[in-house]
């Protein structure tokens, strides 16, 4: 756990401040300095190659300017937070463009961003909720493209995040969703599902229902 130091935050948009904090021995000076919302370039350069990771990961998450090459290093062992929620992947640097290459990449972080390629295909997304990860597949079972007949095997999945997506996943069948609803297990996830009728959450919502 480390926060930001709040007089270093105070001089967020001094530059010069900011300089002198990025070239600090001092660790919680160069991350405090990293959670400016924009900084120098020369700033920028020199805290996306820190050697110290907490201090890349909270440019990732806080610094407008943070490039894309440190938000795909941060993204490969980082998916957000609850104060950050989808940094880096929501990041407005990070690349759109040119992701499909990743599709076939060794490592299953890499893989995942290839869905949010404008040109990627339903057909990639049925691949991916095969994957052998279980994050490639709950990645597939939140993207809406995703067929009923490939999210309905996820209910089964053996990793229980997967599961999870999967019970709020659009084109589940009626007779399914039911079936979630009457379960303990599922029933939590199944009510926040977006097909849902509203009679439905009327009738639930009723004292005897």
């Amino acid at each position: 756990m480390r926060h930001t130091l709040p007089w270093v935050h105070a001089l967020h948009d001094d530059p010069e401040a900011m300089r002198r904090c990025a070239v600090s021995s001092h660790l919680l000076l160069r991350s405090s300095a990293a959670r400016a919302k924009r900084l120098p370039p020369d700033v920028v350069e020199r805290l996306a190659r820190d050697e110290d990771r907490v201090v890349r990961l909270f440019l990732a998450e806080s610094c407008d300017d943070a490039p894309a090459s440190v938000l795909l290093e941060v993204w490969l062992w980082w998916d957000g937070s609850l104060s950050f929620p989808g940094r880096p992947r929501s990041h407005p640097n990070i690349p759109r463009r040119d992701l499909l290459r990743y599709a076939d990449d060794p490592h299953h972080r890499l893989r995942q961003p290839a869905l949010d390629d404008p040109d990627s295909t339903p057909e990639l997304v049925e691949r991916f909720s095969r994957d052998p990860h279980w994050e490639v597949r709950r990645r597939a079972a939140e993207d809406p493209r995703l067929s009923t007949a490939s999210a309905v095997p996820l209910l089964d999945d053996p990793h229980e995040w997967v599961r999870v997506t999967a019970v709020r996943h659009g084109r589940l069948p009626a007779r399914t969703l039911v079936r979630l609803l009457r379960d303990l297990r599922t029933v939590r996830d199944a009510l926040v599902n977006p097909t849902l009728p509203v009679a439905v959450m009327r009738r639930m919502a009723e004292p005897s229902g």
